[in-house]
């Protein structure tokens, strides 16, 4: 997400390359182009430039084998970023924003070097991947702000920040101290009260929370219920949490820290003997219950003997907390609002929505449904497990076929089967028609999916078959 606010095209496509390379122990130039859609030309010049600018300890290394990118003494990446992040504009602005109410138009220009109509071009650019949280980013010839909710501009920031949680990037200018989080989550596992949650997300939004509210961007007001039982459970262990820091959390700010906390939370979660959520929401439990039912009778599956109704309980929780603030989160993963296509989907939408809307009302349930399905969809692969048959038919080396079948089985995972079948095979076997066959060589009127590989497959051929193990399952 932080690659969409650089507004600098080159620089953007740069730090696209050392991602690549990071993620790739060894890669060809080829499929470095095809991956951030350059060309081979354009890859080399840019090669140029990052190897000249990179930190102690890094360097480039260019063999038969492909594009290395080495980090010799174990570096932090931190230190890669250090040096190219800083280079954008977008991503100076976004971080003074985030440590400020406003700033000073001239104090920045001068500090960047850069003239106010390049800067409101820019900005132009960056408010266009920021229109999906509804916020944007004014700039006069006094200051530049944020317009909009400040809850949808602490949740841009933690869409931004989380993959850099953990090594502190962005936060090492401001003196948060994670341990405190830890030792928060830490005494709650001791405790009746403990819950499994993700302390990562969790850990920046702890972060998220105390920079603005330092910088006196106020969470804007919202109803919530102010003796709602599990908020109770927690919100004096959150108050001393953020009290280490300086922070005295009142009203909204606090019951938006406990709805941080909660939205950090496990599925399939282990809670502690003080924690039971079905009676502390019966109702919640009961539309849980229903819409499990329904699901079951639909599919013919019996849903119930997974953890799907504590799973749905947890999540239709959240919406009972507060409907507002579950509506403001969906902005964070605006690409799970997605339209589900079959036959079915609209009248089990329908159905399931009427269910929920009778205790909830939701304005737009699309991505509740979709979370919905997703916990789903994990439920059924625990009642009945299910794997995608890939036919292997290659032609090449006994030895490198062997190795090849081996390196597909680990690239595809563990959901699933591959089979080494021979040419004279295709006209005697029955297929399912979701099976797909895996080939180096052309094959005529087979009515099943092939999906064409090279006697030395690329990254991006391995990439793209993992994708049709993945749109079988969603």
């Amino acid at each position: 997400m932080l690659k969409k606010i650089i507004p600098e095209k080159e620089l953007r496509r740069q730090i696209a390359l050392i991602e690549q390379l990071l993620n790739h122990p060894s890669v060809i130039t080829k499929d470095l182009a095809e991956a951030i859609q350059t060309t081979e030309r354009t890859v080399f010049s840019d090669l140029v430039l990052i190897r000249d600018q990179l930190p102690k300890g890094w360097m480039i290394e260019t063999s038969s084998q492909g594009i290395e990118l080495i980090n010799q003494d174990h570096q932090p990446i931190n230190d890669l970023w250090a040096v190219f992040l800083p280079q954008s504009i977008g991503v100076q602005l976004i971080k003074s924003l985030f440590f400020n109410q406003s700033i000073v138009t001239t104090q920045f220009l001068n500090e960047n070097a850069i003239s106010i109509e390049t800067l409101r071009r820019y900005t132009t650019k960056i408010n266009r991947q920021l229109s999906t949280f509804q916020i944007r980013i004014k700039v006069t010839t006094k200051k530049i702000q944020f317009l909009g909710d400040e809850s949808a501009i602490r949740i841009l920031y933690h869409r931004l920040l989380t993959p850099f949680t953990h090594n502190n990037y962005f936060f090492e200018d401001y003196a948060i101290h994670e341990a405190h989080y830890f030792q928060f989550l830490s005494a709650l596992h001791s405790t009746e009260i403990s819950v499994q949650t993700e302390e990562i997300f969790g850990t920046c939004w702890f972060f998220i929370n105390t920079i603005r509210i330092k910088a006196s961007c106020q969470i804007n007001d919202f109803y919530f219920d102010n003796e709602d039982p599990l908020y109770l459970k927690y919100r004096d262990a959150l108050y001393k949490v953020y009290e280490k820091e300086g922070v005295y959390l009142v009203a909204t700010e606090l019951f938006f820290a406990f709805f941080c906390f909660l939205e950090s939370w496990h599925y399939n979660n282990v809670f502690g003997d003080e924690i039971s959520l079905m009676k502390c929401y019966p109702k919640i439990m009961s539309v849980a219950n229903q819409v499990v039912d329904y699901m079951s009778q639909e599919i013919a599956l019996p849903l119930k003997q997974s953890s799907l109704v504590d799973n749905l309980l947890l999540l239709l929780l959240k919406y009972n907390e507060s409907t507002w603030l579950s509506e403001q989160f969906q902005l964070e993963y605006p690409e799970l609002l997605i339209a589900r296509k079959g036959k079915n989907f609209s009248q089990s939408e329908a159905a399931i929505s009427e269910i929920i809307q009778a205790t909830l009302t939701i304005e737009n349930p699309l991505y509740l449904l979709n979370l919905i399905f997703l916990l789903e969809q994990q439920a059924i692969l625990a009642i009945k497990p299910q794997s995608r048959k890939f036919y292997f038919t290659f032609q090449g080396e006994p030895a490198w076929k062997a190795f090849l079948q081996e390196e597909l089985a680990i690239t595809l995972g563990s959901k699933a089967k591959i089979e080494n079948i021979e040419y004279f095979q295709l006209r005697e076997l029955v297929f399912d028609s979701q099976d797909v066959i895996i080939s180096n060589y052309p094959l005529d009127d087979i009515q099943l999916q092939v999906f064409y590989i090279s006697n030395m497959p690329t990254k991006s051929e391995l990439r793209q078959l993992a994708e049709l193990t993945w749109e079988f399952y969603l």
